[in-house]
């Protein structure tokens, strides 16, 4: 179940969230996400495969953990090196009444480190997601 929250992220809940916390129409979200499975490479049976189970997450392919990279950058809750811009995140959040649990989910997730900053970002996502 977690493994399916978490990737179900990628196209669907951060369509939502990119729509919600920066004001963005879906045409625009669903644009950045599709940009970035396209600048990696992914495809939508790549999604479809970690959404239904037959990959679990930790066989995730790098170019999924990058697109998700790229989505969290891209929307301004990550920079290049794979840090978490905690502070974005609560200002994007602020005047929602998601704020509280962003801010419990961001001190127990903004700590978690990857192999590197496509694995963090994918990490992070699925850290999100099993809250």
């Amino acid at each position: 179940m977690r493994a399916t929250l978490a990737l179900t992220l990628l196209l669907s809940c951060l369509t939502g969230i990119l729509s919600q916390q920066q004001k963005l129409d879906s045409a625009v979200a669903k644009t950045l996400v599709s940009g970035c499975m396209k600048e990696n490479g992914v495809t939508y049976q790549d999604i479809e495969d970690l959404q239904s189970g037959k990959v679990k997450p930790q066989d995730a392919k790098d170019n999924v953990k990058c697109s998700t990279q790229c989505i969290l950058v891209k929307s301004g809750f990550m920079d290049s090196t794979g840090k978490l811009l905690t502070d974005n995140i609560k200002t994007h959040y602020a005047n929602t009444n998601l704020s509280d649990a962003v801010e419990k989910d961001l001190e127990r997730c903004s700590q978690v480190k990857g192999a590197n900053a496509c694995d963090t970002a994918f990490q992070i996502v699925g850290c999100f997601e099993g809250a």
